[in-house]
């Protein structure tokens, strides 16, 4: 998918990064349940100083999921030309994949999604497993195995 140029003259989208960090100028766009799976919101919603005060040092990115702008070339994760965590994620996703739904979670940020944008709908199969760092970790990631729900075999 063209990613830099629009369908009416080439102007430059702004992509959203699907793993942003807790700071100004981010959104939240999720919260990370019990089994490890990101449940989304049906909005981003622009994150205040009351909710950073109240959960810096405390690991919000393990329990909640941000969006900020894509900075690309000013991340550590860019490779020069994508988001080099999506491509990894990809990479040893099998059983994550296969856990995921047929139907694509609904997101608050999917029209702007770098990942989305990036490599489609496979990206938006492994986005609920992914969880970024703590406060010293914030770039590194790792890829969760969902929980099977509890099955009463005698139903």
């Amino acid at each position: 998918m063209p990613d830099s140029a629009g369908a009416a003259g080439g102007e430059a989208h702004e992509r959203s990064c699907p793993s942003g960090r807790a700071v100004d100028g981010a959104s939240l766009i999720g919260i990370v349940g019990a089994d490890g799976r990101l449940g989304y919101l049906n909005r981003a919603i622009p994150l205040e100083d009351a909710f950073l005060e109240r959960v810096s040092g405390r690991a919000p990115m393990r329990r909640f999921r941000f969006s900020e702008p894509c900075i690309e070339a000013g991340c550590a994760q860019w490779t020069g030309s994508s988001c080099g965590v999506i491509d990894k994620v990809l990479g040893g996703a099998d059983e994550v994949l296969d856990a995921g739904a047929e139907r694509l979670p609904r997101c608050p940020i999917r029209k702007s999604c770098r990942w989305f944008h990036q490599v489609g709908r496979d990206a938006c199969g492994v986005c609920p497993f992914v969880v970024r760092g703590d406060d010293e970790h914030e770039d590194q990631w790792a890829l969760v195995t969902p929980t099977a729900p509890d099955v009463d075999p005698s139903q």
